[in-house]
């Protein structure tokens, strides 16, 4: 029973990778854009998965973390993401399915339209933007081929390293710049990186699983984040924000304003007890302030 992990040097899959080694599962990983020792290099657009992992079974659950996830890099390059995130995607869905291996694919708030929000896994998606539409298009995909599947949502994740930019980063950064604008009905998700990775290591355990949403409770404002971010560093003289409507935000394309989940399902059937968002925040805007005092330090 072999964890195989498609997109392992991302920010869910090296967590993830690290947690299924914790825990002495038998795991592979395949990287392509960001080169790790120990991983397979893949390229999902132009092989198949079978000829970097042999024998790939009824026995193996195979994760699908490797996509575009920027929401406006997606908008403003569809043809590139959908090569990626459409096409490829589905060609290997056709290489597992054919396999009967199990496939745990990370889908994304996006699918829903932001109207109501607590959204659980019987709710009905209705994405905006692009990414929300090739997520969804995914998820619709897998139900037709009546495979083996597991879709996971997820919020925004808070990595803990260089590498892993998030909405508190996001924050940060503009409240320390002039004319940061900040939604007050503008509500999601947030969950540390780590928990997803325990959440999807559960999964793997659990065949019978096929909607999980994974993330932290209760949900949070983006005008609540602002303030927890300045009461929390100790820059908060240099920060400031004006608080406004989502409607007054200016996107590209027309998004999401209410993704909050419901988290009960994955609570209650696979016994997560995620870190709360106030702890969250804590510890990144310290790792923030921190990464700031390196910087006044060397200039």
């Amino acid at each position: 029973m072999r964890m195989i992990i498609v997109g392992a040097s991302g920010l869910i899959g090296r967590n993830l990778f690290a947690a299924a080694q914790t825990s002495h599962k038998e795991v592979i990983g395949t990287c392509h854009s960001r080169a790790t020792q120990g991983l397979f290099d893949f390229d999902m657009r132009r092989q198949q998965l079978g000829s970097v992992i042999s024998k790939i079974g009824p026995e193996d659950t195979v994760y699908l973390l490797s996509a575009y996830t920027n929401v406006s890099w997606v908008y403003t390059h569809p043809e590139k993401a959908a090569e990626l995130n459409l096409h490829a995607t589905k060609q290997l869905i056709d290489e597992l399915a054919g396999v009967d291996a199990r496939i745990v694919f990370m889908s994304s708030v996006e699918v829903f339209d932001g109207e109501e929000g607590n959204y659980n896994e019987n709710s009905k998606p209705h994405p905006l933007s692009l990414y929300g539409r090739m997520k969804f298009e995914i998820e619709e995909y897998l139900k037709k081929m009546k495979c083996k599947s597991c879709i996971v949502r997820t919020g925004w994740n808070v990595g803990w390293d260089k590498e892993s930019p998030c909405v508190i980063t996001q924050t940060y950064k503009a409240l320390i710049s002039p004319g940061a604008k900040m939604a007050r009905d503008n509500i999601f998700s947030i969950i540390d990186v780590k928990d997803t990775a325990e959440g999807l290591l559960r999964i793997f355990e659990r065949p019978e699983v096929s909607v999980c949403h994974v993330v932290s409770t209760p949900p949070i404002t983006r005008t609540e984040l602002a303030s927890m971010v300045m009461d929390f560093s100790k820059y908060k003289e240099k920060m400031s924000y004006e608080p406004v409507l989502f409607s007054d935000i200016s996107y590209s394309e027309k998004r999401s304003r209410d993704t909050h989940l419901d988290n009960t399902f994955a609570v209650s059937a696979l016994g997560m007890n995620f870190r709360t968002p106030q702890d969250i925040v804590r510890q990144k805007v310290e790792w923030l302030d921190r990464s700031l005092d390196c910087f006044h330090e060397e200039s």
